[in-house]
């Protein structure tokens, strides 16, 4: 069995089943019986106990990010400070978050919980400022093709 096929049949247990199964393995009955008690696979079986031994866990291995420190209830005031002022900055949210909740939260988890959210950043685009030569003599470029258009509208106009 694939790895994606254990993981979604694994998923497919229930807690109640996974606390059965351990219950069922405590009391000395084989992965067999137990599969065909429970109603799932003996591979599914063998990887709950087997999780059980080594982490004293019935639940999925570990994630591999950490869970999150705030709730969606408590993502709401960051989200609603982004959408009220535009300016405001990831650093000035983490600092207005930190003097009312007393808990410190970087800026990088605030644009975490914005992208979450479904908003992001713009960054505006840098360039460098134009000189007055060259103002000049983009304005010069930009007229002469001006010219080229009016010239061959008037040329496709007058032929038809």
């Amino acid at each position: 069995m694939s790895r994606r096929k254990q993981q979604s049949a694994f998923d497919q247990v229930s807690e109640y089943d996974r606390g059965r199964i351990l219950a069922y393995r405590d009391g000395g009955l084989s992965f067999r019986e137990i599969g065909s008690r429970v109603g799932r696979n003996q591979i599914t079986v063998m990887g709950i106990c087997d999780r059980w031994m080594q982490e004293g866990t019935k639940d999925r291995r570990g994630r591999s990010h950490p869970s999150q420190c705030t709730t969606s209830r408590e993502n709401r005031p960051i989200v609603r400070m982004a959408v009220t002022d535009c300016s405001v900055t990831s650093r000035t949210i983490a600092q207005h978050i930190e003097s009312v909740t007393h808990h410190s939260m970087s800026a990088r988890t605030i644009r975490r919980r914005l992208q979450q959210s479904g908003l992001s950043s713009r960054r505006p685009l840098l360039g460098l400022p134009l000189t007055q030569n060259h103002r000049r003599l983009r304005r010069q470029w930009c007229d002469e093709r001006r010219m080229w258009v009016a010239e061959w509208n008037e040329v496709v106009f007058t032929d038809e």
